[in-house]
């Protein structure tokens, strides 16, 4: 007798957790999407993949600069695993707070430039000359599993801004 008590019990409390659970989803389903910010931009998936290059005037010409520490001696495919963190956080950060952006780097080419850094103090200096004009940074810190110890910063991502404007906080700085 007291094995069917149990697994009527069981069933019980299965059926409604069950229950519960299905009603609170449908719910959720139904209320998050009227929550949720609305999109930031008016760029659609694969619309890259579309864009004509503008013929532009090439100090007006949109960059993204990346600019690598050049004391930490980091080998080659280092530098370009580096170079594609900064460029996707780069990316994230325009999506995220300056959308109309994007559209004008990417008429012009996506182009990025890489440039060296001498330290990690002179990456602070042009992270606080880009905060200045106004211009988008990201600074990668690598994970600390090859080359560099973790935490370390390797890569800052610059922009994407004019150029000209670009010149000002990078123009000195030697390519990579």
């Amino acid at each position: 007798m007291m094995g069917i008590i149990s697994s009527s019990t069981y069933f019980a409390v299965f059926g409604a957790g069950t229950l519960i659970g299905a009603t609170s989803t449908l719910a959720l389903l139904r209320i998050l999407p009227k929550i949720r910010k609305k999109p930031t931009t008016h760029w659609k998936r694969g619309q890259e993949e579309n864009v004509e290059f503008d013929p532009i005037d090439s100090s007006d010409e949109y960059r993204l600069v990346l600019g690598v520490r050049n004391d930490l001696k980091m080998q080659k495919g280092k530098v370009a695993a580096q170079c594609g963190h900064a460029s996707v956080a780069a990316y994230a950060k325009i999506v995220e707070e300056r959308p109309e952006l994007l559209p004008l780097w990417y008429r012009q080419g996506g182009t990025k430039i890489a440039v060296r850094i001498d330290s990690e103090e002179q990456l602070f200096e042009i992270d606080k000359a880009a905060k200045k004009l106004n211009v988008l940074t990201s600074i990668i810190r690598d994970a600390g599993q090859t080359q560099v110890a973790p935490g370390t910063r390797t890569v800052i991502a610059i922009g994407p801004a004019p150029k000209s404007v670009l010149d000002q906080i990078t123009g000195h700085l030697k390519l990579f």
